[in-house]
């Protein structure tokens, strides 16, 4: 699902696209595969907001990125094996497709400026350059809904205490026997809104929610100590929410919702911006191949480091950090189509440096900076500017830190990985959701996803959300046979 950013005074492009994931499988259907799960630091700085949150920290989360995943790289060593799980249902593999010649030389220039090199971005240390892994199976893109959907739909309870009507839309064809699938997905439904138990209405209590499906608006409530869960992502999730009547009061009231919990759901939203340095290439055939290469969308390997916090390239030791906060791809493809509206060019080879900022502070333009310099130094150093004929383009005029803030500025867009808006922490902290992912000020509901990220972890999305997922299935079981 394409949706849009308007320009605002601080990113002067023309907006951006906001693609979401509305499609079965969530956004592990059209991301980009790296499997990523960001900084060991990231889950400690999520268990120290409060006592009750320790298992969020990161040895509890480790366990469930294990659980969740089914590595294929051959012969690990007993280092990767201690980070690495062999028999989840998230199928994870090392590049199905050697990297391409120029890219080989552009890894030889990085490990030249200091980069360490890095074999498992998701183990002891998450700093150098590398290739990285995907979410694959024998080469082809593998989604949670091929993991985990697949496997719950066989799934068959037998005579519910309801059957449903005739021409129901979770009715099963043709079963004339009371069996009935235990998940039962349907695809062109939009949610509406939570139904609430009006009995019990000071209490908030969840029994069910509407939705539309083909023209029609339903109804479905949950079973005796069942719950209503929503994972609608950091964008619908909330949406939701406040269409419930869980949101920012004046939000609430000034759109005639009545409100039931006043949260600061919406707000805090994250994402990793992104910036990218494009080349041509003159040596015919170099890149091209990239265009079929889907395993990797031509990306060949990644660089994480610590940027400048002046602007200015970084060094040895911000290379060294082990708590990097830039995250940058090296691939032979043109991932910036529109700098070419601007800079015309008859070459049809390409290759790009993209930087994207893992951890948002106060100087994001200058660490942006630090690192798109470093990303045009590397591209004129030989080879690539001698046997490749590699040239930056849009850069002629940058040769100032305030051409390069008007460059970032126009060119800087979104990674696609909106979280935190459903926010899980204290409700004194602004939570939205306690440790056990349950909305404040209600009862039967919880939500599951991106949203409730406390902070943005300093990687790609999919592995976390598929860890909180784990992690949320294990609380969701023990709070179910609590109830009485």
């Amino acid at each position: 699902m394409a949706s849009t950013v308007n320009p605002t005074e601080e990113v002067l492009n023309k907006g951006f696209s906001y693609p979401r994931g509305k499609v079965i499988g969530g956004y592990s259907t059209v991301n980009a595969l790296a499997y990523m799960r960001g900084h060991k630091a990231d889950y400690e700085l999520w268990a120290a907001q409060d006592p009750e949150y320790i298992i969020w920290n990161y040895y509890h989360c480790l366990e469930a990125f294990k659980a969740v995943e089914n590595n294929a790289r051959k012969n690990p060593d007993v280092e990767f094996e201690k980070y690495h799980g062999f028999n989840g249902l998230l199928y994870v593999q090392d590049p199905a497709v050697d990297e391409f010649d120029i890219s080989k030389d552009v890894f030889k220039v990085v490990r030249k400026f200091g980069i360490p090199s890095n074999k498992d971005f998701n183990g002891a240390k998450q700093n150098g350059v590398g290739r990285y892994q995907f979410t694959m199976k024998d080469g082809k893109r593998f989604t949670l809904a091929d993991g985990y959907l697949k496997d719950a739909l066989k799934k068959v309870i037998v005579s519910p205490p309801k059957p449903f009507i005739e021409g129901h839309p979770h009715a099963l064809v043709n079963d004339n026997v009371g069996k009935f699938v235990a998940v039962n997905v349907k695809s062109s439904t939009h949610m509406l809104n939570i139904i609430w138990d009006e009995k019990k209405k000071d209490e908030n209590v969840a029994i069910g929610v509407k939705y539309s499906y083909n023209g029609k608006d339903y109804n479905c409530y949950i079973a005796p100590k069942g719950e209503v869960i929503i994972c609608g992502g950091a964008i619908n999730s909330p949406q939701i929410l406040m269409l419930s009547g869980i949101g920012p009061k004046k939000n609430l009231e000034d759109n005639s919702i009545k409100v039931r919990k006043e949260l600061p759901v919406g707000h805090k939203l994250r994402d990793h911006p992104f910036c990218i340095i494009t080349a041509t290439v003159s040596v015919p055939g170099s890149t091209t191949g990239s265009i079929l290469n889907y395993s990797s969308f031509g990306v060949d390997f990644v660089s994480f480091y610590k940027g400048n916090i002046e602007g200015k390239i970084p060094n040895r030791e911000e290379f060294n950090d082990e708590r990097p906060d830039i995250q940058q791809y090296s691939g032979a493809v043109l991932f910036d189509k529109g700098i070419l509206d601007e800079y015309p060019t008859d070459k049809k080879e390409f290759y790009s440096m993209l930087t994207a900022l893992n951890l948002p502070s106060s100087v994001d333009l200058y660490r942006m900076m630090s690192s798109l310099k470093l990303s045009r130094k590397i591209l004129e150093q030989p080879p690539l500017s001698t046997d490749w004929g590699v040239k930056v383009i849009g850069l002629d005029e940058v040769n100032d830190d305030k051409e390069w803030e008007k460059y970032i500025r126009k060119r800087t867009t979104s990674s696609a990985h909106p979280c935190g808006t459903v926010k899980m922490a204290p409700e004194f902290k602004g939570g939205c959701v306690n440790h056990r992912l349950q909305v404040y000020g209600t009862k039967n509901l919880r939500v599951v996803d991106a949203s409730i990220f406390p902070t943005i972890p300093a990687g790609n999305l999919n592995a976390p959300t598929a860890m909180v997922a784990w992690r949320a299935s294990k609380l969701i079981k023990e709070d179910y046979y609590k109830k009485v």
